[in-house]
């Protein structure tokens, strides 16, 4: 298993594989959306700002790094 490359405060974007839009069955996410990392969790799963799932984060190679410019 590889450790998250993003941190607190990192922008990313939702680019999930089709197996992990799956696994956001309440549809929580966009894709293509930039997100404000919250925190990571368990050193792999990723919690970006305003997500709220009883599951807890998303893993992190479910998003791609954005650029400093793109806001949430």
């Amino acid at each position: 298993m590889n450790t998250c490359l993003f941190k607190q405060g990192d922008f990313v974007i939702y680019r999930p594989s089709r197996r992990g839009h799956g696994l956001d069955d309440a549809g929580l996410l966009e894709i293509g959306k930039t997100y404000r990392v919250e925190r990571i969790e368990k050193e792999n799963y990723v919690v970006v700002e305003g997500y709220r799932h009883p599951g807890g984060g998303i893993y992190w190679t479910e998003f791609a790094m954005a650029s400093d410019t793109h806001t949430t």
